[in-house]
């Protein structure tokens, strides 16, 4: 389970591990949903990067971050290593404010 590796989720839907690979011996993951763009709690584009996943556009709605047991992840069904820059900044906004 890599970073910014995407996951379903015990059927409710998809989301991304945001968890650094030095703590993958860890049980748990720190992931964020995945929204659909046109949602109102997803608005910002800066908070919410949005992502493009098997060709749908979803946008990361990191503010809604969380860890989760890692046996909840299904199969990785896509990477946005790709947008890590956008990610880690969204992610530096709602833990240091950046």
């Amino acid at each position: 389970m890599a970073q910014f590796d995407v996951h379903s989720i015990d059927g409710h839907g998809l989301v991304v591990n945001c968890q650094s690979d030095l703590l993958s011996d860890l049980r748990s993951r720190v992931v964020a949903p995945l929204r659909q763009p046109d949602e109102p709690s997803v608005s910002q584009s800066r908070l919410n990067p949005l992502v493009t996943v098997h060709q749908t556009e979803y946008r990361v709605a990191v503010q809604f971050l969380r860890a989760v047991d890692s046996r909840q992840l299904g199969e990785k069904i896509g990477s946005l290593a790709d947008y890590e820059y956008d990610l880690t900044a969204a992610i530096d906004m709602v833990v240091g404010g950046l």
